[in-house]
């Protein structure tokens, strides 16, 4: 099956001197996922990271200029290259596009890690190592 490009984004705050992030539910109401969608036509990764927080997750911010990494995630659709960004949160949307199929959880690095499917752990990781404290 042909690979189909896809773009995530693990949104984080730092609240009270520590690191958190923000998971949504997948749309089906089951596991604590990071927002992530394909990136369409014309669009670039980085610029479909943006548009899967806000509609996802609620969620605005400075999203970094390059990628934190890649994975390939297989499901029933085939195989797929998602690129992941990480977003400083600056706005928390009370309302949002997906609000009525998902739920948002601010959780410390910890809880996220429990939660997320094992190729994305190694993202969260990365974030606590790379996370701009004075930011």
């Amino acid at each position: 099956m042909a690979q189909v490009e896809q773009a995530a984004v693990i949104p984080y705050r730092i609240r009270k001197e520590r690191l958190e992030v923000a998971l949504v539910t997948t749309s089906r109401g089951g596991r604590w996922i990071v927002p992530k969608g394909t990136i369409d036509d014309g669009e670039r990764a980085r610029e479909a990271a943006i548009r899967e927080a806000e509609e996802e997750a609620g969620l605005r911010g400075v999203v970094a200029r390059k990628p934190l990494g890649r994975y390939f995630h297989i499901n029933s659709n085939g195989r797929r290259r998602v690129e992941v960004y990480v977003m400083r949160v600056t706005s928390v949307l009370e309302y949002w596009l997906e609000d009525r199929f998902r739920r948002r959880r601010w959780m410390r690095i910890s809880d996220a890690e429990a939660c997320l499917p094992a190729d994305l752990r190694p993202f969260i990781q990365e974030l606590e190592r790379t996370v701009d404290w004075n930011s």
